[in-house]
């Protein structure tokens, strides 16, 4: 008796734990948000860089990735971490994977003067998005922070993120997102670079030498959200004419919104998640 009582015992708790492990299996695993740094050998520095994975994440998997500039200011808010969780979690969207590069805000430079003779106050931002070196003071620390900054993005960020998180993916798999000087940096990006990442979203684009830059017609240029306000300066507007033709003479395609409003953080948010849900809906 006293056997078959400690047989019935055994059996209740393995019951109980086959049962409790099942349940973790299904569980569904949570997205996850966090930083993460990497040492930049082109900057000589460390940089970081903030790190959401989908529910249900898993490393075996292919994802797309975002990656975006302005990452500390773009995270402030929350929003957009929000957007992803509910529209990943309601099954609206496929589930993608969001990096945000933190761009550096120490002042760099105070060379420059306004029209009233007040100092110019430029941050290593303003290098490392725009190619700012000609309008400066020498420096040997500025010199070659643009171009320093494209192969951290380009080289020493993505291989780490990839390496890390996914099976390897292709260009299609790889989107952009910026605003302002970040997006401007998106256009020299996709421009010098256009096998790297196969979307960008680009809004409100400050700087990137839209015009001034070399179009080939034998190079397949990547697809190109771009949006702007209606009350910002006109050279937002003459760049995305260019854009459009240029686009157009290459048999690339282009998606151009002029929003109501001008240069505004919540305006681009709502911009990128509307492109968002055109870019990954899911099929019903």
């Amino acid at each position: 008796m006293k056997k078959i009582s400690t047989f019935l015992i055994v059996v209740f708790v393995l019951t109980i734990a086959v049962s409790c492990k099942s349940k973790v299996l299904v569980a569904d695993i949570a997205p996850q948000y966090f930083t993460d740094s990497i040492y930049s050998t082109s900057l000589s520095e460390y940089r970081k860089h903030n790190v959401y994975l989908p529910l249900n994440f898993n490393k075996r998997k292919k994802y797309p990735i975002i990656y975006t500039t302005d990452g500390s200011a773009i995270s402030s808010d929350g929003l957009i971490k929000k957007a992803l969780d509910s529209l990943i979690g309601n099954k609206i969207i496929k589930p993608v994977v969001l990096i945000e590069s933190f761009s550096k805000h120490k002042i760099a430079d105070s060379s420059g003067t306004f029209g009233d003779g007040k100092k110019v106050y430029l941050q290593y931002r303003n290098f490392e998005y725009i190619n700012n070196y000609q309008n400066v003071a020498p420096n040997p620390l500025l010199e070659n922070r643009f171009k320093n900054h494209m192969t951290y993005f380009k080289d020493e960020l993505i291989s780490s993120v990839e390496g890390k998180l996914t099976e390897k993916i292709k260009r299609k798999d790889r989107y952009f997102y910026g605003y302002s000087n970040g997006a401007g940096f998106g256009l020299s990006l996709l421009n010098t670079h256009p096998d790297l990442i196969g979307t960008y979203l680009c809004f409100s684009t400050f700087g990137g030498d839209v015009q001034t830059n070399n179009w080939n017609k034998d190079v397949h240029y990547p697809t190109l959200y771009l949006k702007f306000g209606k009350n910002e300066p006109t050279f937002l507007k003459e760049d995305a004419d260019f854009l459009k033709a240029k686009y157009d003479d290459l048999n690339a395609f282009i998606d151009i919104e002029e929003f109501d409003g001008g240069h505004d953080w919540k305006k681009w948010n709502k911009g990128f998640i509307e492109t968002v849900l055109k870019l990954f809906a899911e099929k019903k």
